[in-house]
């Protein structure tokens, strides 16, 4: 019977040792160098907690634009909608070889159209006779070309557009009288922008 006893008695004691095993490596109180009995955790409330699931909140891709970079894009004015166009050309022209005579006039001022279908740029001059007689040989060239622009002309100034209407587009044509308005406009005497004549008031 005492052996019997004893056995029965085993898994008691085995139990007792891991939990003061698991006390004294795991358990520091805070008022006194041993556990008291007052402070013994029941082996159930050191069981890990199970896991809980959640669901993970959806990612959202976003993209920090500077305000102001948003603002100036909203702001955009209306004249500089012909530096934001492409070029239209016309059917039957190769755009590879037409694009250099189009980058070497846009370093000279022109400027493409709304469209993209036209060059325009302004030349200035320091009198009127001088921004007519610069319209003048416009249009004995343009006679000679049978390829006619649109012309404005002011005081001291004139606004001058190549297109072609058939086919319609941007033609080779355009960028050759383009490119000779520049040497006209040359010989003419044409000036910056702000030394252009202005209107000024009359005198009694």
């Amino acid at each position: 019977m005492d052996h019997i006893s004893r056995v029965a008695q085993r898994p008691r004691v085995v139990v007792s040792r891991l939990r003061r095993h698991y006390l004294t490596r795991h358990y520091h109180p805070r008022n006194s160098s041993s556990p008291s009995s007052s402070s013994l955790i029941s082996p159930s409330l050191l069981r890990p907690a199970p896991l809980l699931r959640t669901r993970a909140a959806p990612t959202t891709t976003t993209t920090n634009l500077p305000i102001s970079s948003t603002l100036s894009s909203l702001r955009t004015p209306a004249r500089y909608a012909s530096t934001m166009a492409e070029p239209q050309f016309s059917e039957g022209i190769n755009p590879e070889q037409a694009r250099p005579g189009l980058r070497a006039l846009q370093t000279e001022g022109w400027a493409l159209d709304e469209d993209g279908q036209g060059v325009k740029k302004t030349f200035y001059f320091r009198s009127y006779f001088k921004a007519v007689s610069f319209v003048n040989v416009i249009a004995s060239q343009s006679s000679t070309k049978k390829h006619h622009p649109t012309m404005t002309v002011r005081i001291g100034s004139v606004d001058i557009h190549w297109t072609t209407h058939h086919p319609r587009g941007l033609s080779a044509k355009d960028l050759e009288m383009a490119q000779h308005c520049d040497e006209a406009a040359e010989l003419m005497g044409a000036v910056e922008q702000g030394q252009g004549k202005k209107c000024a008031p009359g005198r009694d």
